[in-house]
């Protein structure tokens, strides 16, 4: 081998160490590089799996579907509780829209008569009143029908849909005031205006409850809720309370082609979490803000069975975006309990003489239904 080649030889070798020692700078540079960055690429990496879940988990909150009923109201007289916001503001604006004459309560004259007046201002609708009436209060209740009955002409459907959540209170009666006002001051103006009702028949009843009934238990021996009270317990005791009911009204009263439908809206940003004390309520009104329903996507399903064709079968059932929802058979079809709740309520509200006389000719019809079913 002559003095070139070898030379050639020694200069390749040389280039082939230099390559390598390259490369294993290199790689030690991205080694560090990875080590600095990895951290910042596990929380990119989080994050964005978050933010994608929270975006899944809004989309299945916020699931909605729109009243497919076209139908209009022409010469029909709605009456909706709690009508100075979210859903009951909400449903008077769109059955407003579908020219009811709608008729909307709220505990302060001048709040109820500001909201009537703006409905009137955008739908054109002239026929939207505003009544004072106090479901915390069985005096305000009956003197509230009383003059109701006297002073309009009609009543095809009754949306039930005030409600309380918040701290232990007492309602001017003295009892608890979530069970006071969502179920038993509802179940009272309910039995005062069903002649009413049944006078216009066919007419309706909605009863704007909610999926959380399924975490309630009736004690009809603690009303008071003495008994670990919170706020989430005394509410679901009230729905459940309702969503009993609603099927127990259904059997008294389908007879008379009153129909009673429960509707579940559900979460739907409204001023029901006011109320809630404590850390829990401020996180849960944080997170209303951004993940609940809008109170006008929220009253669909309750225009629905205020509206829709073809709805009678269906009486005594709870609807959610529009279609019957399954509920839990063991709490809600107990007839004993229906019943000892109705009785209870009955003398709650002062009205259980008339309910004892009432009571015979209903278990005649409820019989005569039974053996016919079995026919």
């Amino acid at each position: 081998m002559d003095k070139s080649e070898s030379h050639e030889k020694m200069a390749a070798e040389m280039k082939q160490r230099l390559k390598v020692d390259e490369l294993e700078e290199n790689i030690d540079e991205l080694e560090d590089v990875v080590e600095d960055v990895f951290p910042v690429l596990i929380v990119c990496v989080l994050v964005c799996v978050v933010l994608t879940l929270v975006f899944l988990l809004r989309m299945y909150i916020r699931y909605n579907v729109e009243c497919p009923s076209n139908n209009r109201m022409d010469g029909k007289a709605v009456l909706i509780t709690g009508g100075t916001s979210g859903l009951g503001k909400a449903t008077a604006l769109e059955l407003a829209k579908r020219n009811a004459r709608v008729l909307i309560t709220g505990r302060e004259k001048s709040k109820v008569e500001a909201v009537a007046r703006a409905i009137r201002k955008k739908t054109g609708n002239q026929h939207v009143n505003a009544l004072v009436l106090d479901l915390a209060n069985i005096r305000s209740i009956r003197e509230f029908a009383k003059d109701f009955v006297k002073e309009e002409k009609a009543l095809h459907v009754l949306i039930n849909n005030a409600a309380y959540m918040g701290p232990k209170a007492a309602t001017d009666d003295g009892l608890e005031r979530g069970f006071g006002v969502n179920f038993l001051g509802h179940f009272y103006l309910t039995h005062l205006l069903t002649d009413k009702l049944r006078k216009n028949a066919p007419s309706r009843i909605i009863n704007v409850v909610s999926g959380s009934y399924a975490d309630g238990e009736l004690d009809l021996e603690d009303l008071a809720l003495n008994k670990n009270f919170n706020v989430h317990k005394s509410y679901a005791r009230s729905k459940l309370a309702q969503v009993i009911f609603n099927q127990e009204y259904h059997r008294r009263h389908i007879s008379g082609c009153v129909w009673s439908f429960g509707v579940h809206p559900g979460c739907v940003k409204t001023e029901l979490l006011r109320s809630y004390p404590g850390l829990l309520g401020n996180i849960l009104r944080v997170f209303a803000r951004f993940m609940f329903k809008s109170p006008e996507e929220g009253c669909q399903t309750i225009v629905y069975c205020a509206v829709a064709d073809g709805l009678r079968d269906f009486s005594g059932k709870v609807f959610s975006n529009c279609k019957v929802m399954k509920v839990k058979d063991s709490l809600v079809k107990n007839r004993e309990l229906a019943k000892e709740l109705f009785k209870v309520s009955a003398q709650l509200c002062g009205f259980e003489d008339e309910l004892a006389q009432n009571a015979p000719a209903h278990e005649e019809k409820q019989k005569d239904d039974e053996e016919k079913k079995k026919e």
